[in-house]
């Protein structure tokens, strides 16, 4: 295991130390929702995933579903879906997902795999079982043959849907992780050569923007929004020029246990978020930049309730009905009771809360 992977490893220690079972599910309902263990292998179409890390050391990750026609959370969907199969070993990191043209990605850090599931029925079509420097941490589709592929050494051209990794791209051979496709070019992040801009068609470079730390979130004005240390980061995806707003508050480095960065966009409001986590994980508290006000960046627009911590990437934009989907552990660095809560993306009121019991790790939503 790299050594960029000992917090993981301070993660998966500390339920140890309360002697509790990896199998136990319990659910623990709100009044404001109802949950369910029942879990079907068709109609995932209406609601959204949530990914979760697994107990490291102890099993492979898996993906809940909230289903919003009734209002439930059904557990280890992929298990169900794929009766003997798993996301990676025990010593694996189920990192990242994401839904490219009715496919549903899933990418297994240290030591993979890639795993493509049909989006509606988690029925696993395709796997890549040698990861490219034998990491994998995010993938972005750019066309029905073609997508892109982020390793602890680079990014890597995937043939589908087949799944072929091709030779590593030029401009970048460190740990790499968020990628997003704005106008005609492809932005990357990546720990030493920082946030690099490739030519979609070509995949050469075509500018690098300095190092940061939360990448990317695509604002409602076009542009590309990061963050490094102090400042949100703005990129006009056409002229490649480069701006920024000073943040009220520091942002953590991603490197030393990657996972999927903690800032999101509305599509209906011109606001960015921004989960202001303590260290690389844990925080209480989100902010949102109402585009071109930096006033709006003065004080939180979310405060988690009390107990509760983000993990993961702790908050995603759910475009479909204007929410913001938050992930929680009841600790600043582990828990085994889970929250996902659902918030107003433009008044900040909390909707309703679902709490599951069991050392899960949520590591991000993943929405159609």
């Amino acid at each position: 295991m790299k050594i960029k992977h000992y917090l993981l490893v301070l993660v998966a220690v500390l339920p140890l130390l309360n002697a509790c079972r990896k199998d136990e599910t319990e659910q623990l309902s709100l009044p404001t929702i109802a949950a369910s263990n029942a879990i079907t292998t068709t109609g995932f179409a209406n609601g959204f995933f949530i990914a979760n890390e697994g107990w490291y050391g102890h099993g492979s990750g898996d993906l809940h579903f909230y289903d919003y026609s009734a209002d439930t959370l059904r557990l280890n969907i992929y298990a169900a879906a794929n009766p003997g199969k798993t996301l990676g070993g025990a010593t694996s990191t189920l990192q990242f997902a994401t839904i490219f043209r009715n496919k549903m990605y899933i990418v297994v850090k240290v030591g993979g795999p890639l795993v493509v599931t049909d989006a509606n029925t988690m029925v696993e079509s395709a796997r890549l079982t040698t990861m490219p420097d034998n990491d994998g941490h995010a993938f972005l589709g750019l066309d029905s043959t073609k997508g892109l592929l982020t390793t602890g050494g680079g990014v890597y051209p995937i043939t589908l849907p087949g799944l072929t990794a091709g030779t590593k791209l030029p401009g970048i051979t460190s740990y790499s992780g968020d990628m997003i496709k704005a106008g005609n070019y492809v932005f990357v992040h990546a720990q030493t050569e920082g946030i690099v801009a490739y030519n979609a068609s070509s995949l050469t470079v075509a500018r690098t923007f300095g190092t940061a730390n939360l990448c990317f979130a695509l604002g409602k004005d076009g542009a590309v929004y990061a963050a490094n240390t102090d400042s949100l980061i703005r990129i006009n995806p056409t002229t490649l020029a480069r701006t920024a707003v000073k943040l009220p508050f520091s942002t953590p480095s991603p490197w030393g246990a990657w996972r999927h960065s903690a800032i999101t966009s509305s599509t209906t409001d011109s606001t960015i978020f921004i989960v202001r986590n303590n260290g690389f994980m844990g925080g209480t508290t989100l902010y949102r930049y109402v585009i071109g006000n930096t006033a709006s960046l003065s004080t939180p627009f979310i405060t988690l309730p009390s107990g509760q911590y983000f993990y993961g990437a702790g908050a995603a934009y759910d475009k479909s009905n204007n929410t913001l989907v938050v992930t929680t552990v009841n600790g600043p660095f582990t828990g085994s009771v889970n929250t996902v809560l659902r918030y107003n993306a433009t008044t900040g009121t909390l909707i309703n809360s679902n709490v599951f019991n069991g050392w899960y790790f949520p590591a991000m939503p993943v929405f159609y």
